[in-house]
């Protein structure tokens, strides 16, 4: 008898995910839409938007490979690794230049203290659910093929 494989996220957590993620972009895209600002200005915050998008994204898998390579090189030191040093620092960086343009942008805006609130409300929002969909949709991913796998050996057992 062949154990039972558990998925790791259920099709609730995957669908709250994505429903969050295009809540945090709905809200904010009718934030600056909504807002008595200069086309520009409009611009710029919607370029800070989904530079962290992105780069929470990239960020996520980075990190996720670089810790799945360690482990890998324990058991075949000559494993090579996904992703290279200047790469991993690009990823952190860009990060880190986003949430810096976001923030940099809000403390030098002549905004009222809500909307600058409500803003980095819908931002974190937005960043934390867009790690949530990359991380559910490579976990989905590799759940799908693992249980193929399993199925397919399954088959094979039974048939042979």
């Amino acid at each position: 008898m062949y154990p039972k494989y558990q998925k790791r996220n259920t099709s609730a957590f995957t669908a709250a995910s994505y429903f969050a993620l295009a809540a945090g972009i709905f809200l904010y895209c009718i934030g600056i839409y909504n807002a008595d600002w200069e086309l520009n200005v409009k611009g710029y915050y919607l370029l800070c938007m989904f530079l962290i998008i992105i780069t929470c994204i990239v960020t996520q898998k980075v990190v996720r490979d670089n810790n799945e390579d360690k482990e890998l090189r324990l058991d075949n030191p000559k494993h090579r690794m996904r992703n290279t040093i200047a790469f991993t620092g690009m990823a952190f960086a860009g990060l880190v230049i986003g949430f810096a343009m976001f923030f940099i942008g809000l403390f030098n805006a002549d905004f009222d203290l809500n909307v600058k609130g409500y803003y980095i409300a819908v931002m974190l929002l937005i960043a934390y659910s867009s790690i949530g969909v990359q991380k559910v949709t490579r976990d989905n991913a590799e759940d799908k093929e693992i249980l193929e796998n399993l199925n397919q050996s399954n088959n094979s057992h039974y048939n042979g």
